[in-house]
């Protein structure tokens, strides 16, 4: 900005004064007794467009005389010899009285003092406390309102710098489907437009005088029928290379549809509301009472196929209570954003989160565990809203009354489809809970939801704030905790007491004597040593390859294997109890 200003100060066409053009081209001494607000104001004085004021720059340079080292020193004794050879202090402060002319002033006291050269009346001040930027106001205001003395005086037209506005491309999409639907909105039969005859107030001319030729470009624009015309309207263009005429020969025109892609947003019932899909989850979730449902969405576009399912899951929305939403084609979006992008089958249902109280430790198993079969819980701390969703319950049932319960712990399992297929397994082949611990874990997401293809809605949940401590706890109630781990004993060496393989726990059955717990670890590091130190038995799935290419098995697969063989002193006990395979209490069913 200074060298602007400069610049139109030492152009000649506004220094009509040949004594002051002199003045001001001259070279200039730098003094050592002006201070830098001092020179500023100089060169700010120099630099005016208008030119600089003969009277200001004189009472700059009377003020700004350089004096002697002898005059200098003089001053000061003088001022020494009024000033007192004594200090009041009050504390530390200096409270003597000093003369006005010889009273010691710091330097924000000389700055704020207008009778000194760089006072209040600098720029520097100025710009500090506004003054400078209510002056430039007046200068942006009126012209007849601005000072002759003001160094902010326009010699020229100032260009526009309010920046244009920012055109993003869905405003450009838009602007395209606006012209098009004018251009095409009004026009229903094409051949019925083209023979019709001119209309003299449309096709009047822009430009008084235009003729219509090739090259008038004032012109009507609809009235050139020039091969590269490209200004003509596109309800008059019938040559070849119309996009918008009708490809068939039908006698109608059929706009082209412009979906609407603004942004949505998704209508919440509460705030903790969880959106379900998946035609498995939706239909487990309305013929169990374990969540709150809210409200029930249906796709029912024109390619919708399975109706006899849609009417499925409606009966049971209706017997339940809840509000049923179809939607169409316009409701996909919505339906696709509710889902996260995530396939939904067309059913997605708002509802409450999943029940999952906080399990502390499993107590002992009543004494009249045939004809009660289950045991006692103890449940941790939780707030009263947690308590209103997860409940209160103090017993977990067994579903067997021959053979004690199993509980599946799983500790820091971190992919969800992985939670829900263990869900899945687990529910399947009969086990009585599953607990979750928090730390690390991943939580009962929809995505979990839907891969346990509601097993969750019908299977016990827990959560597990401190593991160690719930296997303490647990222990002292009489249950027996058994760790899933990856190694194995050293080939040659004595089997240990404490670990087993499949065949081992397929051998024993467990559950015929005492309740088990089962721990299985995440999917990369498997369970921690402080856990496994804690379990009385460590149980292995053996290798029967032979081979090291693969070491190890899906965490959900490792957890079938596991459980079947927990179990299967329960499918025998019911085989017996049965009598044929497929009779009494047990069906002939498969994993897959």
């Amino acid at each position: 900005m200074t060298l602007s200003l400069v610049y139109r100060a030492a152009r000649p066409s506004l220094l009509a004064n040949s004594t002051l053009r002199a003045l001001l081209t001259a070279p200039s001494t730098r003094h050592a007794s002006l201070s830098a607000i001092h020179r500023g104001l100089v060169q700010s004085e120099k630099a005016r467009p208008q030119g600089a004021r003969p009277d200001r720059i004189s009472d700059l340079s009377d003020g700004a005389k350089r004096t002697t080292y002898a005059e200098r020193q003089k001053a000061r004794e003088e001022l020494a010899k009024e000033r007192p050879t004594f200090k009041i202090r009050k504390g530390k402060k200096d409270i003597t009285e000093y003369p006005d002319k010889a009273r010691p002033k710091s330097r924000k006291a000389r700055f704020n003092d207008a009778e000194f050269s760089f006072g209040k009346k600098s720029l520097v001040y100025q710009l500090k406390t506004g003054q400078l930027r209510e002056e430039l106001k007046g200068v942006q205001g009126t012209d007849s309102g601005r000072s002759p003395d003001s160094p902010f005086q326009r010699t020229g037209p100032r260009p526009e710098l309010r920046p244009a506005p920012r055109r993003t491309v869905r405003k450009m999409a838009r602007t395209r489907d606006s012209r098009r639907s004018r251009d095409t909105g009004d026009v229903m039969d094409p051949f019925a437009e083209l023979s019709r005859p001119a209309d003299p107030s449309r096709d009047a001319p822009r430009r008084e005088g235009g003729t219509g030729t090739f090259g008038d470009r004032g012109g009507p624009r609809r009235d050139r029928g020039a091969f590269g015309d490209r200004g003509a309207p596109r309800r008059d263009r019938g040559t070849f290379g119309d996009r918008d005429s009708p490809r068939t020969g039908g006698d109608t025109f059929k706009p082209p549809v412009v979906r609407n892609r603004d942004p949505i947003s998704i209508p919440y019932t509460t705030a903790a509301s969880q959106f379900l899909y998946g035609k498995a989850v939706v239909e487990a979730a309305l013929r169990s009472t374990r969540r709150k449902l809210y409200k029930l969405y249906l796709y029912g576009g024109a390619n919708r196929q399975n109706a006899a399912d849609d009417a499925v899951i409606q009966t049971l929305a209706k017997r339940k209570g809840v509000p049923v939403t179809v939607l169409g084609e316009d409701g996909l979006r919505l339906m696709d954003k509710m889902a996260a992008s995530r396939p939904h089958n067309g059913f997605i249902l708002e509802a409450s989160t999943l029940p999952q109280p906080p399990l502390a430790a499993l107590g002992p198993l009543p004494e009249d565990y045939a004809t009660n079969p289950g045991c006692a819980i103890t449940l941790g701390h939780q707030s009263a809203e947690d308590a209103a969703v997860n409940g209160t319950p103090s017993f977990l049932a067994s579903p067997s009354t021959t053979h004690k319960p199993l509980v599946v712990i799983l500790d820091q399992i971190l992919d969800p489809g992985n939670l829900g297929a263990i869900l899945r397994t687990v529910n399947f082949l009969g086990a009585s809970a599953v607990g979750i611990t928090r730390k690390g874990s991943a939580t009962l997401t929809p995505v979990a939801l839907k891969a346990s293809a509601g097993a969750s809605e019908t299977l016990t949940l827990f959560s597990v704030a401190s593991l160690p401590e719930f296997l303490n706890a647990s222990r002292a109630n009489g249950w027996a905790v058994y760790a899933a781990v990856a190694g194995s004993p050293p080939t040659g060496a004595a089997k240990q007491r404490r670990h087993m393989d499949l065949r081992d726990v397929e051998e024993r059955d467990p559950l015929k004597r005492e309740p088990c717990v089962l721990l299985i670890g995440s999917e990369g590091e498997g369970l921690s040593r402080l856990v496994v130190k804690k379990a009385d038995y460590e149980v292995n799935i053996p290798n029967l390859s032979g081979g090291t290419a693969v070491d190890s098995l899906n965490v959900g697969v490792a957890v079938g294997l596991l459980c079947s063989s927990f179990l299967r002193g329960v499918v025998k006990e019911q085989e017996e109890f049965g009598g044929v395979e497929g009779e009494g209490n047990v069906k002939p069913t498969t994993l897959w």
